[in-house]
């Protein structure tokens, strides 16, 4: 299979999330399926990487930024080294993969201390590619779009409201209280914006742009659920009454057959007194002719 076949069959390869493939060895899948969960985590240290990277250079925050930056360029190279070491095609792996090249790149050039604007547009990427990676992360809870899932939405919105608020009371000195920030927080992420308070610094409109993200992913599943719930119904009542169905469709076929069986051992006796009453008169005509002298017939 071509590399521009497979790539065809892999709609996740489109955003550079394909994987590996279902023909691959079993040793790339396996470690696929181990690096999985652990690789989201490391590209999602990209958003506080660009958060920290606010900071003066020197300060506390700065140097967390630059070894956040290391960590990811580090763990990226050394799975992707990795892993087209042991796929049995490293060019489809590399074409539907490239998003860890540019989490590569992007964290790499932010670690390198670039001034130019070229290092800003590497760490809009590192952020867009954090996004990209939390979009699979959503997508594989499938747990989410069924009525179970209205609880962890529900928490999910109150720990990015938490989360967001706190961040924004922390990075932004117009901003005086907590609760402040959580009024923040929730404006922002239901796109609402009263314009009573808004961030003031470079930190806190990053943090505004995430949280207009989540909150407009949070809203997509939460009415993605709501479907779910009435699908759901739906579904259940239509179970229910096939259910119904074949239940009576199985008692039909059962009296069915009680009466087909009844028919035929009715026939069955009548067709055994019938035959007996021809052996009965078979035998008389045979004693009537035995005693005549007759010689019984051939």
């Amino acid at each position: 299979m071509s590399v521009r076949t497979a790539l065809s069959q892999e709609p996740l390869a489109w955003i550079g999330l394909a994987g590996v493939g279902p023909d691959d060895t079993p040793a790339a899948r396996g470690w696929q399926r181990r690096l999985h969960w652990p690789m989201i985590g490391v590209a999602l240290l990209s958003i506080p990487a660009y958060i920290f990277d606010s900071a003066e250079p020197g300060a506390i925050g700065h140097r967390a930024a630059i070894a956040i930056d290391v960590a990811i360029v580090l763990a990226f190279t050394l799975e992707l080294v990795w892993m087209l070491r042991l796929t049995r095609e490293p060019f489809r792996y590399l074409a539907g993969n490239w998003l860890n090249v540019v989490v590569i790149v992007g964290a790499g050039a932010a670690w390198a201390g670039a001034t130019t604007e070229g290092l800003a547009l590497a760490r809009v990427a590192r952020v867009a590619v954090a996004g990209l990676v939390l979009i699979r992360v959503v997508a594989e809870l499938r747990v989410l779009f069924t009525r179970r899932g209205a609880p962890l939405l529900l928490g999910a919105a109150v720990l990015a409201t938490l989360v967001t608020g706190a961040l924004f009371y922390v990075f932004d000195p117009k901003i005086h209280s907590f609760w402040d920030g959580m009024w923040l927080a929730f404006v922002t992420g239901a796109t609402v914006g009263y314009g009573d308070i808004v961030p003031t610094t470079t930190a806190t409109r990053i943090v505004a742009i995430l949280s207009v993200l989540v909150g407009w992913a949070l809203l997509s599943l939460f009415t993605a659920n709501i479907v779910a719930v009435f699908i759901g119904r739906e579904e259940a009542e239509m179970r229910t009454e096939l259910h119904r169905d074949v239940v009576s469709l199985r008692a039909d076929i059962a009296r069915l057959l009680d009466a087909e069986e009844v028919r035929v051992r009715a026939e069955m006796h009548a067709e055994m007194r019938a035959l007996r009453a021809d052996l009965g008169r078979l035998a008389v005509r045979l004693g009537d002719r035995l005693g005549d002298g007759a010689p019984p017939p051939a």
